[in-house]
């Protein structure tokens, strides 16, 4: 074979390659590989540090500006004073008896307490309502029925207007007497479901309703 017909190698040409010649070509070339470029790798491993610690601090960062990645941040817990705890109490109660109300009292006696002239008696300002808390937790467990004296009016006169028991909780009966007893300037105590199971069970063998002269007479004090 001619020098010619050799490459830069000293093998010979691939175009007058055996296939003898083939495999004697791939051997040297295994054996004679190219050398790395010196310090070929320093660079980009340089790179690479470099980025992995700016993506290992921005990390850290982000994590404290957005609570530690958690969806739903924690609520921020604000300690209340006995006094502020006890007005929140009375506000939600206030608000649960309003909406009570409105759902089975508003009808009747009206939004704004002042009931219907004639047929049902107003609770704002109402002697029955600022009464011992026994009246009005009575008339809403036993309903009321007669004729009935309020602020100087009669009402009752017929049995349409007759009142029935309401059939709710004693936590309902609770809140929505507080409510009526605060309502429209009232200003009377609050009243609590303690005190409405008791008087539950009170009179619980009681089978009508109440009568003005029955709660008159065992509330005498009160009017």
């Amino acid at each position: 074979m001619s020098e010619d017909s050799k490459n830069m190698n000293g093998l010979p040409d691939s175009e007058h390659f055996s296939d003898e010649e083939i495999v004697k070509s791939h051997v040297e070339l295994s054996k004679n590989k190219h050398e790395p470029t010196k310090n070929f790798l320093i660079a980009p491993l340089v790179f690479v540090f470099v980025f992995g610690c700016l993506i290992f601090v921005c990390s850290i960062q982000l994590a404290h500006s957005t609570n530690s990645f958690q969806l739903h941040p924690p609520v921020e817990v604000v300690e209340l004073t006995p006094e502020e705890k006890e007005s929140q109490r009375l506000e939600r109660k206030f608000s649960s008896g309003e909406k009570i109300f409105a759902a089975r009292c508003a009808s009747c006696h009206q939004a704004n307490g002042l009931g219907i002239a004639g047929q049902f008696p107003p609770l704002a300002g109402s002697e029955w309502v600022s009464a011992d808390p026994g009246v009005i937790t009575n008339i809403i467990l036993k309903g009321l029925k007669g004729e009935i004296l309020v602020k100087g009016e009669k009402y009752g006169t017929s049995a349409a207007v007759n009142m029935a028991a309401v059939p709710i909780s004693d936590r309902e009966i609770a809140n929505v007497s507080t409510y009526v007893r605060q309502a429209w300037g009232n200003s009377s105590d609050e009243v609590s479901e303690d005190f409405v199971k008791q008087v539950r069970a009170d009179y619980s063998n009681k089978q009508d309703q109440w009568t003005g002269d029955e709660l008159k007479s065992l509330y005498s004090t009160s009017f």
